[in-house]
């Protein structure tokens, strides 16, 4: 469409035919359309129309001074743009990072998990058979302190008496 036909599309009867010219306008910053979208806006008897005017004039009127900007600044932007490019990339290693760190924990988690579960399906020990001593394996009825005194010596009980 052709810069001619949306400029008369400004004035059309049906108000959504000059939302639709101004959204137009707006999104491929018709430089050349400042003036009509200010006429749009002052003039335009529907309130929506006016604030769509309002909308589009932004968008335009940046890209005009975008436009006019000296050279030096037309880098400006690329530089803001450069910079937050490298600072998502930078979060994003970061985030890489962490993420490996994260990782790495729960594989060790797991590990110590698993292995403290392979000490648990092993069976236990067995026992070691215990035999009484030779001096009670003899006896055959002992009240339950000679079987307490058997396996200790007498001199364990002489410091018994004198403490």
């Amino acid at each position: 469409m052709r810069f001619e036909e949306l400029q008369a599309k400004l004035r059309d009867p049906d108000q959504w035919v000059r939302v639709e010219a101004l959204r137009i306008l707006a999104m491929v910053e018709e430089t050349r359309a400042i003036r009509d979208i200010e006429w749009v806006f002052k003039n335009d008897p529907e309130p929506g129309v006016r604030q769509i005017a309002q909308w589009a004039g932004r968008i335009v009127f940046a890209a005009l001074k975008q436009q006019n900007r000296p050279q030096a600044d037309a880098n400006a932007p690329r530089a803001v743009e450069e910079a937050f490019l490298n600072s998502l990339i930078d979060k994003d290693h970061r985030t890489y990072e962490a993420m490996q760190n994260q990782m790495m924990q729960h594989e060790l988690r797991d590990a110590v998990r698993s292995s403290m579960n392979d000490q648990r399906e092993l069976p236990p020990p067995s026992p070691l058979p215990v035999s009484p001593p030779p001096e009670i394996s003899r006896k055959s009825s002992l009240d339950p302190w000679e079987l307490l005194d058997a396996g200790l010596s007498s001199d364990f009980f002489e410091g018994m008496h004198n403490a």
